[in-house]
């Protein structure tokens, strides 16, 4: 084989490669602003999360102000506790 074929197979595996990453830099882009990461107006944040065991997570969401105790595990979602104030002062409303 000469060389030729040799330097021609390297710039194609190149440029293979670098077009890969072109196409993953776009479409982590796209997936950015898709999913509502980046503006002035977002109004839901996840404050803190921990895992319970291996199959339930607790998640600490803001939204407005208020934070909100949720699980989630394989078989749903569940609100512990909701409308806690960042402050500490919860509202026991019944």
């Amino acid at each position: 084989m000469e060389p030729t074929y040799y330097i021609q197979a390297g710039l194609a595996f190149i440029l293979v490669l670098s077009l890969m990453g072109l196409m993953m830099f776009v479409l982590k882009k796209i997936n950015t602003v898709k999913s509502g990461l980046h503006g002035k107006h977002n109004r839901l944040k996840i404050v803190e999360h921990r895992m319970i065991d291996t199959k339930n997570k607790a998640i600490i969401l803001r939204c407005d102000d208020k934070d909100h105790l949720v699980i989630i595990g394989q078989n749903g979602n569940t609100v512990i506790k909701s409308d806690i104030d960042i402050n500490g002062n919860e509202k026991n409303e019944l």
